[in-house]
């Protein structure tokens, strides 16, 4: 244009400053910097060449960097809590010295273990993959404890990071920040990682299985089914009772399978029926050691299996239905925020409150996808109380002193997950209710930093009180250094605990454990103070002593009483006895 330049007349009414920056001129021209305007007419500002694309790259970078800043923080933080003096903190008895006997004659001695850990509600047996997911780390230290809680840890640790990124996906970068804080820091987390146990792994493969699952229903593709129902499958395989997780997975499946058919994609059906095929494939491979034990027992654990399920179960006749099903609530939701709920009522009613009250909301006001992911958890939460209310009659009793039934750590990173999703998007801004926003975002904080409060206060010891297996392994070789090579039987007090607390530690020093008490040179009896009362004899002389008489006095063949050698203290709560095995 050759002539002058006309400036357009402003608008009457008076302008405002744009969000970003503040107004410049430039040749007597009002320029807004985010939208490089003149008046009302867009300008475009010179090309540069590559300037778009370097622009786009710098944002996607920041934004990657952010998310890998706070995975980092929650996984530090979970590293913090869960790795720092393990050899101490773990507990080492019957249950932990019978896992790792089991992972050294399979790692060492060649013994495929076909069966998995010994379950405390039947004469049956949990799945064996648990060994072999531990296998690994026993086959590289010798069937170290202290190595085979270290892969637990790790496993604790990886679970937090998996739940950081599905409640980032539900509800963005804070509710993904805040699910991995709450998981970090829980007390339940932090016990699930640093003990041998089969349920300690459940919360990353139901992570795992959950994350997969969504991502399977964000992408389309069918191959994140088979990962979601493989890791369901595990959860299964670590105890009986996880088979309650199968089905919102599968539920999850169907409903992509069907929303499939209603947009007449055959493709889409084909690839996640297949995918589903794939996956439950694969839940029926980790079933084969066991088919290969009932070909070889006559189904001896499948009949165990219903004798349990059919019989009537005293504990859960105390109770009625519906209170049943409170107390299961309460126990499923508060375990991951504040373990135990006996331990701390009040702090399990806000956590149970605040995950029930706001999942109810954000299944009613939540849109989208995000309202399809907040319905699916809180049906999760809802269907696993009311089938194990029926299925666990166990979860009604706490135990003091023991480490308690958590094989429903499958909802721990569901219960995280909706309450840090549904809280953000409660206290997400709206204008037009800007001072219900600062009441419900102050609440919500204080409540957030009351369960935060809660989780630190109710942290598991950072040192067993009985020595953990430093002490056990002492113990171990005071035993060998008086029986030496000679052979050894075990018999526990009380005698429906496994005395491979002890054993693990004899055969670890080099000592040879025999099953026949008459076939062995000596009889070591490990006696749990803890069940004193229920022996109706005290530990260190006359619950052992009255054992060896019943021992000796077996009417058919009577021996005469093994003769005491030696008596020690392995840790305030087991005293170990050693007694010489006479000939008859």
């Amino acid at each position: 244009m050759s002539g002058p330049t006309q400036r357009r007349p402003r608008d009457p009414g008076p302008s405002r400053e744009p969000i970003g920056g503040a107004r410049r001129r430039q040749a007597g021209v009002v320029v807004q910097p985010d939208q490089l305007t003149v008046g009302r007419t867009t300008v475009l500002a010179p090309a540069e060449p590559g300037a778009a694309s370097r622009r786009l790259t710098t944002v996607l970078a920041n934004l990657l960097a952010r998310d890998r800043l706070m995975l980092g923080v929650v996984l530090v933080i979970a590293a913090a809590t869960r790795l720092p003096g393990l050899e101490m903190r773990a507990e080492f008895d019957g249950d932990q010295g019978h896992d790792v006997l089991t992972l050294l004659r399979f790692t060492r001695d060649g013994v495929f273990p076909l069966l998995g850990p010994p379950t405390s509600i039947g004469d049956f047996h949990h799945g064996a993959f648990y060994y072999l997911l531990l296998a690994p780390a026993a086959a590289l230290s010798s069937s170290d404890p202290t190595a085979v809680v270290m892969a637990i840890a790790l496993m604790g640790i990886a679970a937090v990071g998996v739940t950081w990124w599905l409640a980032r996906a539900l509800g963005g970068r804070l509710a993904g920040l805040i699910a991995g804080v709450l998981l970090a820091l829980s007390p339940a987390g932090i016990d699930e990682s640093t003990f041998i146990w089969n349920p300690n792994p459940i919360p990353l493969f139901a992570a795992l299985a959950l994350a997969a699952a969504w991502r399977g229903r964000q992408t389309g593709h069918a191959r994140w089914w088979v990962l979601a129902l493989a890791s369901a499958g595990v959860v299964f395989q670590l105890h009986v009772l996880g088979v309650v997780f199968l089905p919102p997975i599968l539920a999850l499946l169907v409903v992509e399978i069907r929303n499939a058919r209603r947009r007449g994609d055959r493709e889409a059906v084909r690839r996640l029926v297949g995918a589903g095929a794939a996956g439950i494939g694969l839940i029926v491979l980790l079933f084969v050691p066991l088919l290969v034990n009932e070909l070889q027992t006559k189904f001896a654990e499948t009949r165990h299996a219903i004798a349990y399920f059919t019989s009537s179960s005293p504990s859960a006749s105390q109770l009625d239905a519906v209170s049943r099903l409170v107390l299961t609530l309460f126990r499923i939701v508060g375990w991951p925020l504040v373990g135990v709920v006996t331990g701390a009522a009040l702090g399990a009613s806000v956590a149970v409150a605040l995950t029930v009250g706001l999942g109810a909301w954000a299944a009613v006001s939540a849109r989208g996808e995000q309202r399809v992911a907040l319905r699916w958890l809180g049906g999760t939460i809802a269907w696993s109380a009311l089938a194990l209310s029926i299925l666990a009659p166990s979860l009604q009793t706490v135990v003091a002193g023991l480490p308690n039934d958590h094989y429903h750590a499958f909802v721990d990173p569901v219960v995280v997950v909706l309450l840090s999703v549904a809280g953000v998007a409660m206290a997400a801004p709206a204008v037009a209710r800007a001072r219900v926003d600062v009441a419900a975002r102050t609440l919500l904080g204080l409540a957030l930093v009351f369960m935060i409060g809660v989780e630190v206060s109710r942290w598991p010891a950072s040192v067993d009180p009985n020595g953990g297996w430093p002490a056990a392994r002492a113990a171990g070789e005071r035993v060998v250094g008086t029986t030496g090579t000679g052979p050894v039987a075990l018999i526990d007090v009380p005698g429906f605990k496994t005395p491979d607390g002890i054993g693990f530690p004899i055969v670890y020093a080099g000592g040879v454990v025999v099953g026949d008490p008459w076939a062995a040179s000596y009889i070591v009896v490990p006696c749990d103070r803890l069940f004193e009362k229920v022996v109706g004899a005290a530990c260190a002389g006359p619950a052992e002593d009255r054992q060896m008489r019943y021992l000796a006095d077996d009417g058919a063949h009577p021996h005469p009483i093994p003769s005491l050698v030696s008596r020690f203290d392995a840790s305030p709560r087991t005293s170990v006895s050693i007694y010489a095995v006479a000939q008859p």
